[in-house]
């Protein structure tokens, strides 16, 4: 998503773009495909089932675009037939695909996205649009089991880097903007397990993701690294987004004993204080380890205009559509 309301999609592994709210689409480009995927498009169940998708996308300064999924990390510009595999140099340990991209001044950067054991989890950047990526910092084996998020912040000259999940896993950190120093700033508590988060200046806004203790709104202070929790949610966090004025949030049916939940649900508000929910999609009766948690999809980054996006993943009625639409009371 960009300021100026264009909004990416994808399906399957084709990329898309709207100009007019969803009015109209046009194919931008694609992400390479093996004969075994090409199948799977035949079916949603199976590509649900190989995570047959985009998984993260960045559109950079000058229009080039670096997409990800489950395979690799790719780079190229609006128009190519096909995104071209980007070169990582990972020293002969094969680098992990992101869960989310971030784009910084001159430079695009994520981080591993995995579950692996006993191995170092790496931060990784370009500086040539994505074609060809190098470590900037590398996590211990075992210092976080992985990287959720890379932001960038325009306020403070620096990256946050976002990771999870468990015991002193969790954090924010602060990746410098030449890319040579990384720091704890928080860590070492579900509260600070994020995915996104909205910056407002002087704090970060964000909702948890985690399936270990009661989900919350959590606002933490940039200067101090002090926080203090807000409204409960009832499922993980994953996705947030900004509409116009609006803020967005979307729980996901992770079920554990302390998020029953079966919906997934999306939150909006205009002050982060008083959030109302606005749609409610109940999970579909497919199994969540094989066929993906029942999730509403918001896109990343933030649009001037006030018209809403989101589209449904395993759940009842939205499974693999999008759905758009104005905010009820945005122009009040």
């Amino acid at each position: 998503m960009r300021p100026d309301g264009t909004l990416y999609a994808s399906r399957h592994l084709a990329i898309v773009r709207s100009r007019d709210d969803g009015a109209s689409w046009e194919r931008v480009t694609a992400l390479p495909r093996d004969p075994l995927r090409r199948a799977a498009e035949w079916s949603r169940l199976a590509s649900r089932l190989l995570r047959h998708e985009v998984r993260a996308l960045a559109e950079l300064d000058d229009g080039r675009l670096v997409a990800a999924n489950r395979v690799g990390v790719f780079a190229g510009r609006p128009g190519d037939a096909r995104l071209a595999r980007s070169q990582i140099d990972d020293g002969g340990l094969p680098a992990l695909p992101p869960l989310c991209i971030g784009a910084g001044p001159g430079a695009v950067v994520f981080g591993e996205y995995g579950s692996p054991r006993g191995r170092p989890m790496r931060l990784f950047a370009s500086r040539d649009g994505g074609a060809r990526f190098a470590p900037v910092h590398a996590f211990a084996p075992g210092e976080v089991l992985h990287v959720h998020n890379v932001v960038w912040d325009a306020g403070e000259r620096h990256y946050w880097v976002l990771t999870g999940d468990f015991d002193a896993q969790p954090g924010i950190g602060r990746l410098s903007s030449d890319l040579a120093r990384f720091e704890w700033f928080v860590r070492g508590e579900q509260r600070f397990r994020a995915v996104d988060v909205f910056d407002c200046g002087d704090r970060l806004v964000y909702a948890t993701d985690t399936q270990l203790e009661a989900n919350s709104l959590v606002s933490l202070d940039k200067r101090t690294g002090r926080s203090e929790r807000g409204r409960p949610f009832e499922g993980s966090c994953i996705y947030a987004c900004r509409f116009g004025a609006w803020f967005a949030i979307t729980t996901t049916v992770e079920p554990s004993p302390v998020n029953p939940s079966r919906d997934a649900t999306l939150w909006v508000s205009r002050d982060l204080d008083a959030w109302h929910c606005v749609l409610r999609a109940p999970k579909d009766r497919w199994h969540a380890d094989y066929f993906q948690f029942g999730s509403l999809v918001l896109p990343r980054g933030r649009s001037e205009r006030a018209t809403l996006h989101v589209s449904g993943q395993a759940v009842r009625g939205l499974d693999g559509r999008l759905v758009t639409g104005a905010i009820a009371g945005a122009a009040g």
